[in-house]
């Protein structure tokens, strides 16, 4: 790529960046503790909750699917995890070019890779409180479905009067258990590729039995380009600079991202539970797949590489439930939990509304009752429905139902500018689909079924699969074998005739799964009727719970941070390890690792690279190389990817983990075991540089080199770790 002609200057560039990160260093100085205390802090704040430090600019974070991500250059350039664009090297390997083994490298525009259409990258435009419109014709009196169904008309309304420009997206979301809402628009880049990433053996080095461990030696980064709606590179009006001093023991870091879902200050009994029956019983379902896949996987790479992202998703949320369970147990998380219950209702009594509030756990505990009446159901039903035929098939049902609406009042995801992110993302489905594969998988999952408690048995279930005529293990397969023998539903031509299919055209479809999903949708929507039911008391329970909470941490003098939910938030913490240990991993770690099992093989590339150039100009020596580190910020799942910045508002790597003993802290948030685990963008340079050679990256980047030494920014690369704070001076003075 010649820089010189998709951008501006790196001089120009640089300058103007510098001149943002003067601004910032003054403002973030300001709120710095003092040093060598160490700082764990509860608190994935919106910018609007007004966390005491400022934040970085919200238009240079993004979202990358289910993960956050960065942008690092004026022409679109984004840095992300390498678990995050799973998908994007499925969709574009094949067994004989195999980007996951391989990795990839595309340093001319017309060498990126495309992305799927499903694959999306979004930055957050605005944040509007909608709470008066949400719950607006919403009384005490109204409950259960009745209230879901009026806050969901009135969030379809007000979403339906954003969504009036191309490529924006509108999602209204809850704050505080309901007590407010907030109206998140966000630009959808229309297209995004595939610019480098490293092999899987580097990217996830240690496979997927190290997730959630320390220490950890993973290059997970990689490099994608959004590009506008004239197909040119999007230039970001803020983007993140990379930081030319290294990360020191005890510095100061704050993170911006879009984190998944936490459930802090929950009633007991739903963290009850999870650990007594959802967290037990879907491990137990994680193990038998990931066992029949892996076996399939073993010596057929066509399998391998279509269940590829599904793998590394289900041996994720495997080590993820083990160790909530493990760590639950040692931190006898229920009985914190419970003390802090009392705490907290018994202060409800002395107060003067008290009995109001203290109803809320009445309402939430009838939908706990009903939801543990069913839970093995509900869990089972899951599982179902990651297998890729029969969700095709409900899609396409839905869609048809749907289609007999007027626009505004269909569901979200089915209505007319929705229809082409449908449509990959039911390809996309199409794409992760291996016949016999999916066979065992059903297999499987009936002979479950038929072990689960008499009440909890599906009725529509078991007539569609004829468990009653078919007793042997051997019978159900040759069953389900025919099942996936009169579907076409694997074949892109098909889903595509069909997504133009009216329900009538359905019901006389012959393919097995059009049939099923025709057969069982009245029972789906007695299902989906519970559903807003059970939801509606919830949300009633939840506002109370919450406004009742938020006042005893008043009491306490303390601020009650909200729960994460997929929205731009804001944490900050120090570099620092646990009680024992390093807070970071290095190049000379990562060596004297290396080879020593099988999931510790690396490239020929890697050694060849450490033997040539060992540290290069990025540290005095292999043991200064830091490759990953530990920081107490706050964070949870969809943090991966969450830029990671200094105090002088400087990128210094990214989150792509956290140790095992923080998973607890989607219930119960502890200072003293909260760690998240963070790529320093060292190793990406590193790789880059003496790996890659990709000299064009590099200086878009910022990075230069001369005799001297190294340079970002036109600043020398210190080569070695120390405070931010301390020296690295502003370049303006």
């Amino acid at each position: 790529m010649d820089l010189a002609r998709t951008r501006p200057s790196l001089a120009s560039a640089a300058a103007q960046v510098c001149g943002a990160a003067a601004i910032l260093l003054a403002i973030w100085l300001s709120t710095i503790v003092t040093a060598h205390t160490v700082v764990a802090e509860e608190g994935l704040w919106l910018p609007e909750q007004q966390p005491p430090w400022s934040p970085p600019p919200a238009s240079a974070i993004v979202k990358v699917g289910g993960c956050s991500g960065t942008f690092v250059s004026p022409t679109g350039l984004v840095l992300t995890n390498h678990h995050c664009i799973l998908e994007v090297l499925q969709y574009r390997s094949t067994v004989e070019q195999n980007y996951f083994s391989d990795g990839y490298l595309g340093l001319r525009p017309e060498l990126e890779l495309r992305a799927p259409r499903d694959f999306t990258v979004q930055v957050t435009l605005s944040r509007t409180d909608v709470t008066e419109q949400v719950l607006q014709g919403v009384t005490p009196r109204l409950t259960g479905a009745a209230r879901f169904n009026q806050i969901a008309n009135n969030r379809n309304e007000v979403l339906r009067r954003c969504e009036q420009q191309k490529n924006v997206q509108c999602r209204v979301v809850e704050h505080y258990g309901g007590q407010g809402y907030l109206l998140v628009a966000d630009r959808v880049f229309p297209q995004a590729r595939l610019v480098w990433a490293p092999p899987v053996a580097v990217g996830h080095f240690g496979g997927v039995e190290d997730n959630w461990q320390w220490p950890r030696h993973s290059a997970d980064l990689a490099l994608i380009r959004v590009y506008d709606e004239n197909g040119k590179p999007y230039q970001p009006p803020e983007w993140l600079p990379l930081s030319p001093a290294a990360t020191a023991e005890n510095e100061h870091v704050f993170v911006a991202g879009f984190p998944g879902v936490t459930q802090r200050y929950r009633p007991v009994a739903e963290a009850q539970l999870a650990f007594t029956h959802f967290y037990p019983n879907a491990i137990r379902y994680l193990q038998s797949w990931l066992t029949i896949v892996n076996s399939f996987a073993l010596d057929n790479p066509e399998v391998a590489l279509r269940y590829a992202p599904t793998r590394v998703r289900w041996g994720n949320r495997l080590q993820n439930y083990l160790g909530m369970l493990e760590e639950g147990e040692h931190e006898s998380i229920l009985t914190q939990l419970t003390m802090a219950q009392n705490d907290y209702q018994q202060w409800l009594q002395a107060q003067e509304r008290g009995d109001q509030y203290q109803q809320s756990l009445a309402l939430l505990q009838r939908a706990i009752t009903s939801r543990e009446n069913h839970i093995q159901r509900q869990l089972w039903w899951s599982f179902f429905q990651e297998l890729r035929l029969p969700a095709i098939a409900q899609h396409l049902y839905r869609l048809a139902q749907e289609a007999n609406r007027p626009d505004d009042r269909r569901t979200r995801g089915y209505q007319v500018q929705q229809i082409p992110a449908l449509r990959s993302q039911l390809l996309s489905l199409q794409r992760q689909f291996d016949r016999s594969v999916e066979i065992e998988l059903l297999v499987s999952l009936l002979l479950a079924h038929e072990k689960l408690p008499e009440n909890q048995k599906i009725g529509f279930i078991r007539e569609f699969f004829q468990l009653d005529n078919h007793a042997s293990e051997s019978e159900l397969r040759e069953f389900v074998t025919q099942i996936y023998a009169s579907t076409q539903l694997h074949d892109s031509d098909t889903i595509e005739a069909l997504m133009g299919a009216n329900l009538t055209d359905l019901r006389r479809s012959s393919d097995a799964w059009i049939q099923f999903s025709v057969t069982t949708a009245d029972s789906r929507l007695e299902w989906d009727l519970l559903e807003r039911e059970l939801r509606g008391l919830e949300q009633q329970g939840n506002a109370l719970w919450y406004r009742g909470l938020r006042q005893f941490k008043r009491a306490q003098q303390n601020r009650l941070a909200d729960n994460a939910n997929r929205t731009y938030r804001l944490s900050r913490g120090q570099v620092t390890a646990v009680t024992e240990g390093t807070s970071k991993t290095t190049m000379s770690s990562l060596f004297n690792l290396a080879g020593s099992a099988e999931r510790y093989e690396l490239p020929f590339a890697m050694h060849a690279a450490v033997a040539v150039h060992g540290a290069g100009c990025l540290a005095n020596n292999m043991d200064e190389l830091t490759l990953n580190f530990l920081s107490t910020a706050d964070g949870t799942g969809g943090s991966s990817g969450s830029p990671t910045l200094n105090a002088k508002g400087e990128l210094i790597g990214l989150v792509f983990d956290s140790t095992t003993p923080a998973i607890l802290s989607d219930w119960l948030f502890s200072a003293e075991r909260h760690r998240l685990i963070h790529a320093d963008v060292r190793y990406l340079l590193w790789l880059l540089r003496y790996v890659y050679q990709a000299n064009e990256l590099l200086e878009e980047l910022g990075f230069s080199e001369t005799e001297e030494g190294c340079y970002l920014h036109g600043e020398a690369i210190i080569p070695g770790p120390t405070l931010t704070d301390a020296v690295h001076p502003d370049p303006e003075e």
